[in-house]
């Protein structure tokens, strides 16, 4: 019985809960930044869901990549790729990040804006 497949596919059903729970936790910051008017929840809501976006366009974009170079492709290596990649990216949006965060923000505060004045009405 050999160990690489069967941690492989932990690896991946692990990373596949964990996408699942991001995005379960962004859709509830986003929920109760509507329903609280919290401008400050909204625009971490955004930059969370950036950070995601990012973590799994650095997973895509290093799966184009062919195997092999200075280190064997293995376990560890997939895992330290993967925690690594998930780092840069929250890191990336600290700042102004590529701008996602921006224009989801921008457009999800409209919409908190009519809901108030809706409600007023």
């Amino acid at each position: 019985m050999e160990i690489n497949p069967i941690a492989t596919s932990l690896i991946q059903q692990t990373q596949q809960k964990k996408s699942e729970v991001d995005g379960d936790a962004f859709e509830n910051i986003l929920k109760q930044a509507q329903e609280t008017q919290d401008k400050k929840k909204l625009q971490e809501a955004c930059k969370q869901f950036e950070a995601v976006f990012l973590s799994m366009l650095m997973k895509d974009m290093r799966s184009t990549v062919q195997d092999g170079g200075l280190m064997p492709k293995s376990n560890a290596r997939e895992i330290f790729e993967s925690m690594l990649d998930e780092k840069i990216a929250q890191e990336a949006t600290k700042g102004p990040g590529i701008g996602l965060a921006q224009q989801m923000y921008k457009q999800l505060s409209r919409n908190i804006k009519i809901n108030t004045i809706d409600e007023n009405i």
